[in-house]
């Protein structure tokens, strides 16, 4: 989810927690605790702090560790540890399990958009996504804001209580309907190797992507009717090209944060774009989340953009200062990032 999404829970993790009688009967507490589960809430996030060495750094490490079985935990710890710095006075116990929820929370979450998690390292690596519900959802914002609007009229623990019951019931239904759906389309398509959803706004609603041996498909789903619309095939004729672009080493943290990577090759006159897009994020028949390398015609200089960008001018804008920032490289490679 995104950052408002948790901040939001936040607030509401802090309301729900007044059904602690400890919390209800203390307002330094309850102050206390409702700053530990909005930071708490945010805090797998803060690997962000990888944005320091780059962006592609960034791509490569977030939802791994921070969101990892052994950091539950030791987030909580960092938090409460040091609101408790400033709140000596409060039971540290409650003020811990509070803020640990909200970390969970934030992990547990995340596991149901399209994006995922490496939630059970150290055990696997493999990115867990349930695919079921937006990374912005409007539903469970919206229950937020009503709770919030309730506040005045009714005690916050009871009126948050049921929130988080309607939520988790929400993403039962959510997750039991894509489940179904992933077994439908399976069902259509049994020489799929894989089958991966892409929730909208709207609960019956689908964008979809099937792999198949030969190609990728791409498509529409709702309500047992499906429309492919877009199709890419596998095979390419540029592969020394495309192996030579992963060396890369913005190419490489870029490939290390997704499993659905596709190279475009686009040849001019002194060189080669390699561009890898992710085909998760595709709006329009255009991929937002990519990695670009520039090749020279001689292979002596590279130069190399990752990052997210949402217009075909902007990408073009990309292309052009890649190629005109290669050549004067002198054999050397070069790397830009942008957000």
């Amino acid at each position: 989810m995104d950052t408002t999404s948790h901040i939001i829970i936040g607030l509401g993790l802090g309301a729900l927690s007044h059904i602690d009688p400890m919390v209800a009967e203390s307002a330094t507490l309850s102050y206390a605790v409702l700053i530990g589960t909005v930071f708490g809430s945010n805090a797998p996030d803060f690997d962000y702090v990888y944005k320091l060495k780059g962006n592609s750094s960034y791509y490569r490490h977030h939802r791994g560790w921070s969101h990892s079985l052994l950091a539950l935990p030791l987030w909580g710890l960092i938090v409460s540890g040091s609101i408790y710095f400033f709140f000596s006075e409060v039971p540290f116990l409650h003020l811990f399990l509070w803020t640990f929820l909200s970390v969970i929370l934030h992990v547990f979450l995340d596991l149901f958009n399209v994006y995922g998690t490496q939630a059970i390292r150290p055990f696997s690596t493999k990115w867990i996504s349930f695919d079921s519900i937006p990374l912005v959802d409007p539903y469970i914002l919206s229950l937020h804001i009503i709770g919030f609007f309730l506040l005045p009229f009714y005690e916050a623990g009871r009126v948050f209580i049921i929130i988080y019951m309607l939520i988790f019931l929400y993403l039962l239904l959510r997750t039991s309907y894509a489940s179904f759906t992933k077994r439908y389309l399976q069902g259509h398509f049994q020489n799929a190797i894989r089958i991966k959803l892409m929730p909208r706004a709207g609960i019956l609603y689908w964008d979809l992507l099937i792999e198949t041996e030969d190609d990728f498909l791409f498509g529409e789903y709702s309500r047992k009717s499906l429309v492919i619309d877009h199709t890419l095939p596998k095979k390419q004729d540029d592969s020394d090209l495309i192996l030579e672009s992963m060396n890369d080493s913005l190419v490489s943290d870029f490939l290390s944060s997704t499993n659905f990577a596709y190279p475009f090759v686009q040849k001019k006159k002194n060189g080669t774009f390699v561009c890898w897009k992710d085909l998760r994020f595709r709006n329009n028949k255009f991929f937002p989340y990519l990695a670009v390398v520039f090749i020279s015609t001689e292979l002596k200089s590279k130069a190399s953009y990752t990052g997210w960008v949402y217009s075909l001018k902007k990408y073009k804008k990309v292309l052009r200062k890649l190629e005109h920032t290669s050549p004067s490289c002198s054999g050397k490679k070069q790397s830009y990032l942008e957000g």
